[in-house]
Formats: structure tokens, C-alpha cells, sequence
């Protein structure tokens, strides 16, 4: 029992350190999607999938030299395989993103930026599950 609560432990320490990942990916995502919808003029759709995939970026280098440190990339094939692996688990979580951005933006009118935010925190879960299980193979 006691083995089942020390990977217990170090699964909700992981989510834990995941979420601060995501947090600052969350600030990184948005700062983006506002100097590129506000400053350089792109739709904010456009912007979205651009600041998305500069926050993929930045949370996967950090989840795996933090979050995933003991199943750190070593060299560049294994990193290649590993961001491109990334991509397509939170290709759900970006389309998520998007269609909330969307849909709050369009139909219920919030104002784009909290859209976002609240895109952000329904893909949090799957990027999780997707990222924990699928990318670095723990679980």
C-alpha cells in the first residue's frame, strides 16, 4: 500500500508542478495573443494558434527539465520525437482552446483575452492526462 501512495505522491507533486508550468504558460499564451492581435494587427484566431504554440514550447522545455526531470530528453532525436509527440497529444487541447476562445468571444461577447483564459483552463486536464501518460510515459 505504502508504494501505491508514494507514486500517488509523486503523480500529484508532478500535476503540481505541471499546473506552475501551465500557469506560467497560461501568461506566456496570452501576452502573445495581445501584442499579436493588438500591436501587429493579426485576427485573434490567427494570434491564438501562434501564442498557443510558443506557450507549447516554453511548458514543454520546461516540464521536461522540471516537471519530468527524471525522464529528461537526452539528445536531439529523442527531443524531435518528443515535441512532435507534444504537438499531437495537445492538438485536442488547442482545438479546445480555440473553440472556447470562439464561442465565448463570438456568442456570449466576453472580451477575447478572458476568453482565452477560460480556453486555457478546459484544456488543462487533457494536456495533463495526454502530456504525463503519452509524452514522458509515466503512469
Amino acid at each position: 500500500m505504502s508504494e501505491k501512495l508514494a507514486y500517488l505522491r509523486k503523480d500529484f507533486e508532478r500535476l503540481l508542478k505541471f499546473s506552475v508550468v501551465g500557469a506560467f504558460g497560461a501568461l506566456i499564451n496570452s501576452f502573445f495573443l495581445w501584442l499579436f492581435t493588438e500591436i501587429v494587427g493579426i485576427f485573434y484566431l490567427f494570434s491564438s494558434l501562434i501564442a498557443i504554440e510558443i506557450a507549447i514550447f516554453v511548458q514543454f522545455m520546461l516540464n521536461d527539465r522540471w516537471t519530468f526531470h527524471e525522464r529528461r530528453t537526452k539528445g536531439w532525436s529523442e527531443f524531435f520525437k518528443r515535441i512532435l509527440k507534444s504537438n499531437i497529444w495537445r492538438a485536442g487541447g488547442i482545438a479546445l482552446n480555440i473553440a472556447v476562445l470562439f464561442l465565448l468571444t463570438e456568442y456570449a461577447h466576453i472580451y477575447y483575452m478572458l476568453s482565452n483564459i477560460f480556453g486555457i483552463l478546459c484544456a488543462f486536464i487533457s494536456n495533463y492526462i495526454l502530456e504525463s501518460r503519452l509524452t514522458w510515459g509515466v503512469g
